[in-house]
Order: structure tokens, then C-alpha cells, then sequence
């Protein structure tokens, strides 16, 4: 009785590994695909860049990912200016479940911002900016309420700006130079520290910013009108 006893123990304790280790390998293997689909083939791979299933991001420091040792755990993907000219493979790489910070700045990724970047549920920092994403901002993007800075700004992205309102630690939202089109939603803008839509197609009024942005956040917008900028809004016709 005791030899089976230590034989399921052994077996039990063999399946737990199994599983924690598969489950990591699971998550480095999304993590490579991310790569593979960001990078096209074009960015030269040394010895040093790593994003490949013989090394491991955190103990082999993979280019562009910073981690939580005591957890060994990625907590931020910052690939900034690397001529990254891919699309964004938001359902890899939201398998890393405790990513905080993903940077891609100054690249030329393409294509659409998935739905799935809403499966980023820790995600502080979002900054896609300098890129060529096109389509829709996705409206699961207001699913991410950790975000502190959405940073969407010199794209050809189109459509309305979703309802962030539910986001309430939001303090950083930058989405100039785009064609963005409709009305400016409520944000919560006592709690805004950086807000700039200029450079689109927005209209209609400004909503009450408090005072904290000038002319400059909503210049270039011939359809927005109130204060700050100097135009006024028409008089809305009596019922």
C-alpha cells in the first residue's frame, strides 16, 4: 500500500511540473509567433535578440522585454523604432498575463488593432504611435480598465473614438493625426493629465474640459467648435 501510495505521489507530483511547464512554454511559444507576425522577416536576428523557443525571455533577456524575476514573468515588450513592419498579433501576445507595457513606437506595423487586445488585462501602457494601423479604434479597448495611457496618435486610423468613461484611472489619451470622425465622447477630464485629438475629422461641440487643455489638443478639426477653440458653436434651435 505504501509503494502505491508513493507511486501516485510521484505521478501527481510529475503532472504538476508537466503542467506549470507546459503552461510556460505555452506562453514563450506565443510570445515567438507575436514576434514572428510583428517582424516580417526583416529584422536582423544576432545571437542577442532571442524571441526564439531555445532561450527564455527573462533569464536570456530577450531585445525589448523586461521582466519580473522574482515571478520570471514579462511584464513589459518595448520594440520602439526597430522598422518593424508586421501586424499586431494582440491574441500571442495577451497570453503573457501579467504584461503591463507593450511600446511599439516609431515601426511601421499595418493592419487593424485587434478586438483581442482587450485580453490584455493588465496593460497600463498602450502606445502604438508612428505606425500605419488603419480601421476602427475597437471598442473592447474600453475593456481595459488598468490602462493609465492610450497612445493611438499618427496612424491612419478612422471611425469614432470609443466611451472610455468607464476607464476612470485614465490619464493619458493621445490620438492626433489620424481620421478620426464624429463627436469627442465624455472623458473624465478632471483626471486627464495629457489629452490631443487634433489633426482629424472630429465635429460637433467640445465637451466641458475644465480648463486643463488649450487650443492645440483640438486643433485641425474644421468640424469641432466651442471653447477652447476660438469658433463658436451654432445655437441650438428651440423644440
Amino acid at each position: 500500500m505504501e509503494r502505491k501510495s508513493i507511486w501516485a505521489l510521484s505521478i501527481s507530483i510529475f503532472l504538476l511540473f508537466t503542467v506549470a511547464n507546459s503552461e510556460v512554454e505555452e506562453v514563450k511559444q506565443a510570445l515567438v509567433q507575436f514576434m514572428q507576425k510583428l517582424s516580417s522577416g526583416n529584422v536582423p536576428r544576432d545571437q542577442n535578440w532571442g524571441w526564439n523557443m531555445s532561450s527564455d525571455p527573462c533569464n536570456d533577456r530577450w531585445v525589448g522585454v523586461i521582466c519580473d524575476m522574482s515571478l520570471q514573468s514579462v511584464r513589459k515588450i518595448v520594440l520602439d523604432g526597430f522598422n518593424l513592419s508586421g501586424t499586431l498579433d494582440a491574441s500571442s501576445v495577451c497570453m503573457t498575463k501579467s504584461l503591463a507595457v507593450l511600446s511599439l513606437e516609431g515601426n511601421s506595423v499595418a493592419g487593424e488593432i485587434p478586438e483581442e487586445i482587450s485580453n490584455c488585462k493588465q496593460l497600463i501602457y498602450l502606445s502604438i504611435s508612428e505606425n500605419r494601423f488603419s480601421g476602427t479604434i475597437p471598442v473592447s479597448m474600453s475593456q481595459l480598465r488598468n490602462l493609465k495611457r492610450l497612445d493611438v496618435s499618427n496612424n491612419n486610423l478612422s471611425g469614432k473614438i470609443p466611451d472610455f468613461s468607464l476607464i476612470s484611472g485614465l490619464v493619458g489619451f493621445l490620438a492626433e493625426n489620424n481620421y478620426l470622425s464624429g463627436r469627442i465622447p465624455d472623458f473624465s477630464f478632471s483626471n486627464l493629465m495629457q489629452f490631443n485629438v487634433s489633426n482629424n475629422r472630429l465635429s460637433g461641440p467640445i465637451p466641458d474640459v475644465r480648463g486643463r487643455f488649450g487650443a492645440d489638443s483640438f486643433s485641425g478639426n474644421p468640424g469641432l467648435c466651442g471653447k477652447p477653440l476660438s469658433n463658436a458653436c451654432p445655437p441650438t434651435s428651440p423644440s
